[in-house]
């Protein structure tokens, strides 16, 4: 995905969302639904970054 943050473009990535259903109900609103368990993939972070235009390593 193409982002701009004060005039400067960059790119990123949604991460990978996937969900179970579970065997636990609640409520909301009066109204039942089964409740999900999700499970989020963690993003892998750029080796150099860029702070004000310095570069540097994590």
């Amino acid at each position: 995905m193409q982002l701009t943050y004060r005039g400067q473009p960059y790119e990123t990535s949604a991460p990978a969302i996937a969900s179970a259903p579970s065997d636990e109900t609640a409520t909301f609103l009066g109204r039942p639904y089964v409740r999900r368990q999700f499970d989020v993939a963690q993003r892998q972070q750029p080796a150099t970054l860029t702070y004000r235009g310095t570069r540097y390593v994590r």
